[in-house]
């Protein structure tokens, strides 16, 4: 399939995860007035909130090599490697709650310094390399979780984005060839973690996220030929947070 087309195709599926998170974050209201027969025991923990977060993520990128033009000429046509790096940011969200059961919604925007590159150990007597550079993601999501008192083990899931530059260098300055892909793209988001309340007002928390971005693609053109790189990036991230609740 034409790459134009499977990355309009993209990011039209995240644009319909985004907009689905923001329609549930919007019927979630309707849907806790309804539920609030059973009082909530102990701790409350309805309202909203602001926070900061800090952490550190490690990032999975999986180059896809399109066309026969370094290590795919050998048989294989895949090559991936590891990259880290600390990370902080803030979030806001607000919380429903009916008896123990506490739900709601919350954004966030992370700086990254996630970076990292390697040689191409597929051809070793090469000077060719392969780098990622993630320096900020975002998520919109959902939480549920179940409080006991003031303590509160939640799960979350939604929609993600980040600015990703992942390129393929060969290093030779009789050619200079380079195939870099950077640019925002979407993604969905998977987690859990758990909060405790210090106060009324104030609470910590530690969770962990899984995000999984959508591939880009970069090419270099060498001669007349163009050669095309996918790069599919997947990051763990484990972080730990404060929020004051309004």
């Amino acid at each position: 399939m034409n790459p134009t087309i499977i990355k309009s195709i993209r990011k039209a599926s995240f644009v319909t995860l985004f907009a689905s998170s923001l329609a549930l974050a919007a019927s979630l209201p309707a849907a806790a007035s309804d539920a609030l027969s059973a009082p909530p025991a102990g701790f409350v923990w309805t309202g909203g909130y602001a926070g900061v977060h800090l952490g550190y993520g490690g990032d999975r990128t999986t180059v896809t090599e399109l066309d026969d033009y370094s290590f795919s000429a050998f048989g294989d046509t895949q090559f991936k490697f590891n990259s880290n790096g600390f990370l902080g940011g803030v979030h806001a969200g607000y919380n429903w709650q009916s008896g123990q059961l506490v739900y709601g919604v919350e954004f966030d925007f992370t700086g990254a310094n996630i970076d990292k590159t390697v040689a191409n150990s597929m051809m070793p007597m090469s000077n060719e390399s392969f780098s990622t550079k993630i320096d900020w993601f975002s998520t919109a999501r959902v939480r549920l979780g179940y409080s006991i008192d003031r303590f509160l083990p939640f799960v979350t899931g939604g929609a993600a984005m980040g600015h990703i530059r992942s390129s393929y260098d060969d290093n030779d300055p009789s050619q200079n060839n380079h195939a870099v892909a950077d640019e925002v793209v979407g993604g969905w988001t998977i987690g859990a973690g758990a909060q405790y309340a210090l106060t009324d007002n104030w609470s910590v928390r530690a969770e962990y996220l899984f995000v999984d971005l959508n591939d880009s693609q970069g090419s270099l053109l060498d001669g007349n030929d163009r050669y095309r790189y996918d790069f599919d990036n997947n990051i763990h991230a484990v972080r730990l947070g404060a929020s004051y609740r309004f």
